[in-house]
């Protein structure tokens, strides 16, 4: 089975009937959801605290899902796609500084503006809560479970990505090794994949469905126990924090391209607008997808073999944007839950945000479906992760397109580095693999 790009768009979140209750975007009920919870919880007070049972039956649904959700996309990502030779090195390397970059703007300005102070969700006036320290000894140990059991039992992120990754290498070897004999036997591993994959996130979409519900409840309850006003003036905090880190994060991409490249932010730009604008409507990159190969192609000047590469491929594994988010969501969370995460704690949610945020590329709402697995990496309860979604509509599309911008900004580097270029083309070619050096 061979990937196209040419006419065939992989679907997105938004395509889905589940995402749309009643043909009404997701977000739209979310924010109604909100909107509602403020009267109620003024209304009941004490007796809405209640309400937000919904929240948690959806966290521990999310719990569950999450960590076979991660394992089939990563599995899925690596299968599916032909990563070989230089270009597909290099490539990983640019991901991999721009991911740690956006973290570490994300986490510098949480960890200077503090957003999550002075809400307190757990006990107003608490003290600081000190999690268990872990030394650098215990982090290698954890990398390696005692059974492939305890790594799902425990949602167990860095390990379950370890394992993944083995397996992942080791099938797409011998894919390699089969397609060279002339065989087909992987392509029934490879389906079964994606069919996992498929039926596990329709499964997701009907829990997200219920999200607004989630959101009704968990804020409703927190304005009857007195701590919503606190609650939303963080949350708009937490916005600005987001949205100046991704702006920084853009930034980023433009020296790197203006340095090592030799392109103009302006001519950039200029060539992403259109991008820019689609990503932002549509809070999905795969459905930007042509939209970003005809901008590299045509306008930028990037050879299709770069854009391809960068493009497909870094809708799976090139998510700076959702690093940056689920690094300062987390962050913000221990800030107004009264937790202390000092140095290790921090450097264990850079490392599981990297994995998950490479695991969270092809699912819906992966953000969120894999926080519950970064809180639990440092010991932070994941009660409160709903009330993120009250403004986790906006932000996904700021993340997203920084996501998309990330893409062509590796596309663009790796142009420079490509060998002889095939003739210019503004388009796709109906046929050509996906990302095949």
């Amino acid at each position: 089975m061979t990937e196209t790009r040419a006419e065939t768009v992989p679907v997105s979140p938004q395509d889905e009937p589940e995402s749309r209750p009643g043909g009404v975007p997701l977000y739209i009920w979310v924010l109604l959801g909100a909107a509602l919870a403020i009267p109620v919880g003024l209304y009941w007070q004490e007796k809405a605290a209640g309400l937000d049972l919904v929240s948690k039956l959806i966290i521990r649904a999310l719990r569950a899902l999450a960590a076979p959700l991660v394992v089939l996309a990563i599995l899925h990502a690596i299968v599916s796609n032909d990563i070989r030779g230089r270009q597909g090195f290099r490539m990983m390397i640019y991901y991999l500084i721009n991911t740690l970059v956006a973290m570490g703007i994300g986490l510098g300005l949480t960890n200077l503006i503090k957003p999550g102070l002075g809400v307190e969700f757990a006990e107003i006036g608490s003290a600081q809560k000190e999690l268990p320290k872990k030394s650098v000894t215990d982090l290698i140990l954890e990398l390696i479970p005692e059974s492939i059991g305890e790594a799902f039992a425990q949602n167990n992120l860095a390990q379950l990505v370890l394992l993944t990754l083995a397996l992942g290498i080791g099938l797409a070897k011998i894919r390699n090794e089969q397609i060279a004999r002339g065989e087909t036997t992987y392509r029934v591993a490879v389906d079964l994949l994606a069919l996992g994959f498929e039926l596990l996130m329709r499964v997701l979409l009907w829990i997200v469905a219920l999200v607004p519900l989630a959101v009704f409840g968990i804020i409703a309850s927190s304005v009857g126990q007195k701590e919503g006003m606190q609650v939303f003036q963080a949350l708009i905090w937490l916005v600005v924090v987001v949205v100046a880190g991704l702006a920084c994060q853009n930034v980023w991409y433009l020296i790197v391209l203006f340095l090592f490249r030799g392109m103009s932010p302006l001519r950039f730009l200029r060539g992403a607008l259109d991008v820019m604008a689609s990503t932002f409507s549509t809070s999905s990159t795969a459905a930007t997808m042509p939209i970003t190969l005809k901008a590299l192609t045509g306008k930028l000047g990037v050879s299709r073999e770069s854009s391809q590469l960068a493009a497909c491929i870094g809708t799976n594994f090139n998510n700076d944007g959702t690093a940056l988010y689920q690094a300062t969501a987390a962050l913000f969370m221990a800030q107004a839950m009264g937790y202390t995460l000092g140095p290790i704690d921090q450097l264990i949610v850079v490392v599981t945000t990297l994995v998950a945020s490479v695991g969270a590329g092809g699912i819906p709402s992966g953000s969120f479906v894999t926080l519950p697995l970064i809180f639990a990496s440092v010991g932070l309860p994941a009660d409160k992760i709903p009330v993120l979604l009250t403004i986790d509509w906006f932000l996904d599309r700021c993340r997203t397109t920084s996501n998309v911008l990330g893409d062509m900004t590796v596309a663009v580097l790796l142009d420079r580095t490509a060998g002889p270029r095939p003739p210019r083309e503004s388009g796709v070619e109906e046929g050509e693999p996906a990302a095949v050096l």
